[in-house]
């Protein structure tokens, strides 16, 4: 089996009592089997204690407390299970987050969660275009998806990879130019033809398409369950002020036009996680428009915190991208309404998305 990862991959190491969030809290910690029954079979009063903290059902998970924290998490931020277990106790989501992975057939994808701090800063700790890394494993492969369908949905991510590193042209025109690229080769593969040589002409939308499209990604992101509360104060935020917020975005690029290549790898990243779910059910346009959003989406809350403070610190677009990663990439609910949005919605089309970039 060969396992892709992106360079950063192996440089991350939690920074635990360092960071400014707590991965045990408001989330909900399923069980696996084999962590189950190591808990199960737990002695003494801290094995009373463990499956005390344990809500049992369909899918056993980590009790929480009313203000959301792991019922195993202490007021110094320490895990009792680690305390009194160590960490090979720990079950699989905890022990892996925040990596995440993808397997179709040969290839595992490797990945870290943008919901992580440390990995935020990972991913703008270098200006040079992200790239990625393959390495052979002595893992067995298995056929999950169908081989054909694989590589042409590969082939066409690195179209757009290839795209959204030409930094010869704007972001706003290489992101036009991708979402145009993935419509028409999704129309190749639903009808099982060769995919596109070239790239279609962008779609170009007049100031009102722009506006309309950009009201209705923020009420989108407003109508989705909220993760917590920040998310709620601050996606409630944007929606009110999305007129204003529009019309600041070219200024605001304006005058933070040397860091534009953080937004490309966020485009990068998100075409990474997401894209290649289309080998399994041949749909790629959605993915597309994940990483499209991510950019405007992002690029919104960077202006709104640049309007209000004057200025737009690394750590100010690390906690903004942190915020976004956790709403909408860390709730299955979320991800599919937007993945239907794309489709069902005319203004949420990639295309329409791609073009209220105004760079």
């Amino acid at each position: 089996m060969k396992i892709v990862k992106p360079r950063f991959y192996d440089d991350f190491v939690c920074i635990a009592d360092k960071c400014t969030d707590n991965c045990c809290i408001g989330w909900e910690i399923d069980i696996d089997p084999a962590a189950m029954e190591r808990f199960n079979n737990a002695k003494g009063a801290f094995g009373e204690r463990l499956r005390c903290a344990i809500i049992h059902g369909e899918q056993p998970s980590f009790a929480n407390t009313a203000d959301e924290r792991c019922a195993l998490l202490r007021e110094d931020g320490l895990c009792e299970l680690v305390l009194n277990m160590g960490e090979g106790a720990l079950c699989d989501i905890c022990a892996l987050h925040p990596r995440f992975f993808g397997c179709y057939n040969d290839i595992e994808e490797a990945g870290l969660g943008l919901c992580c701090e440390e990995v935020c800063r990972l991913l703008f700790c270098d200006s040079a275009p992200l790239s990625f890394v393959c390495e052979d494993s002595s893992e067995p492969s298995f056929e999950n998806c169908d081989e054909e369908l694989l590589r042409a949905v590969l082939s066409a991510r690195e179209r757009v990879f290839a795209l959204l590193r030409d930094r010869s042209l704007p972001l706003g025109e290489r992101l036009r130019s991708c979402t145009a690229f993935v419509r028409a080769a999704q129309s190749s593969l639903d009808n099982g033809s060769p995919l596109p040589e070239n790239v279609p002409e962008n779609t170009k939308l007049t100031p009102n398409e722009r506006r309309e499209t950009a009201a209705a990604l923020l009420k989108l992101l407003n109508d989705g369950e909220p993760l917590n509360a920040e998310w709620t104060a601050k996606s409630t935020e944007l929606l009110s002020r999305a007129d204003e917020l529009f019309s600041a975005l070219p200024r605001f690029f304006e005058d933070n036009g040397g860091a534009l290549w953080q937004y490309e790898h966020i485009a990068v990243y998100f075409v990474y996680r997401h894209f290649t779910t289309g080998a399994l059910d041949g749909e790629i346009v959605s993915g597309m428009g994940l990483a499209a959003a991510a950019v405007l989406s992002v690029a919104l809350l960077d202006c709104m915190t640049w309007l209000d403070s004057g200025t737009l610190s690394e750590w100010d677009r690390i906690c903004n991208v942190k915020l976004y990663s956790k709403q909408t990439e860390y709730s299955e609910e979320v991800g599919q309404q937007m993945r239907d949005a794309f489709w069902d919605i005319p203004e949420l089309a990639p295309e329409r998305i791609a073009g209220c970039i105004p760079i």
